[in-house]
């Protein structure tokens, strides 16, 4: 199971990200996971999972950003040392790479949830499933 994550470009200024959120928050589009990637040259690329991606896909183009959608994983693992390395070592010997990763919220206790982009997102998914991890929808 995958999720759109948006991708905007921006200047990686306060003010600019800060536009950007406060364009999103007006029309009540919540944020679940981002993470920043400066570019080295001012700017940023801020990717998001968020509760109604195709909406504010609408929105970002409306405002002139730059921004595209992309299919990642979220997955729920255990909230604990050793969560992370034990989802891992499912991939190991599958041959699949992973592009970047970063956290989620959550509501639940005990789990964490992560955001994933695999070189190959389906065979990841059929791994994972295998070996019976949970994914998420992205919402709450």
């Amino acid at each position: 199971m995958t999720v759109k994550q948006l991708t905007v470009l921006s200047e990686n200024s306060a003010y600019q990200l800060r536009k950007v959120i406060s364009i999103l928050s007006k029309d009540e589009i919540d944020i679940r996971a981002h993470c920043l990637v400066d570019n080295g040259d001012g700017h940023c690329k801020l990717r998001m999972v968020v509760s109604e991606p195709d909406k504010a896909m609408a929105i970002l183009q409306g405002h002139r950003y730059a921004a595209v959608a992309n299919d990642v994983v979220m997955i729920e693992i255990d909230d604990k040392p050793g969560g992370l390395s034990v989802l891992l070592e499912m991939l190991e010997g599958d041959d699949i790479r992973i592009e970047y990763s970063y956290t989620a919220a959550t509501v639940s206790p005990g789990i964490a949830e992560m955001v994933f982009r695999f070189t190959n997102n389906t065979k990841a998914i059929d791994v994972l499933e295998r070996n019976g991890l949970k994914f998420s929808t992205g919402n709450v």
